[in-house]
């Protein structure tokens, strides 16, 4: 799954007007996580202020090259990120919503633990 900071630089066209409430409507993140991901996208300029405000909100605009220059800072940032392993990062209700073996062997697990 990709980190938030790369998919809005994917999903929103260059000159497209983003604010934290905007992020936190169309991804679900929590205030904390979006307001981090403003800074981040800000710190490798990727966005740009635009100097106006949405009630409590300030409008940032997506700047040019924002996808090259997000991945370029995310790879710079990754050295320093704790190292998971792939099978970790999921919890189980998303294993529960796909079909793979795996499923399968949990919910038989399951129901050995429960009879």
């Amino acid at each position: 799954m990709k980190p938030l900071h790369i998919r809005i630089v994917e999903d929103f066209k260059v000159g497209h007007e983003i604010t934290t409430k905007i992020i936190k409507d169309v991804y679900a993140s929590t205030d904390n996580h979006s307001s981090n991901t403003i800074k981040f996208l800000y710190r490798c300029g990727a966005i740009k202020k635009s100097g106006r405000k949405d009630g409590k909100y300030i409008i940032y605009i997506i700047a040019h090259n924002s996808y090259e220059k997000t991945i370029k800072k995310d790879s710079e940032a990754s050295k320093f990120r704790k190292k998971t392993y792939c099978y970790t990062k999921c919890d189980v209700s998303e294993l529960a919503k796909t079909h793979n073996p795996l499923v399968l062997k949990f919910n038989e697990l399951l129901a050995e633990v429960r009879s």
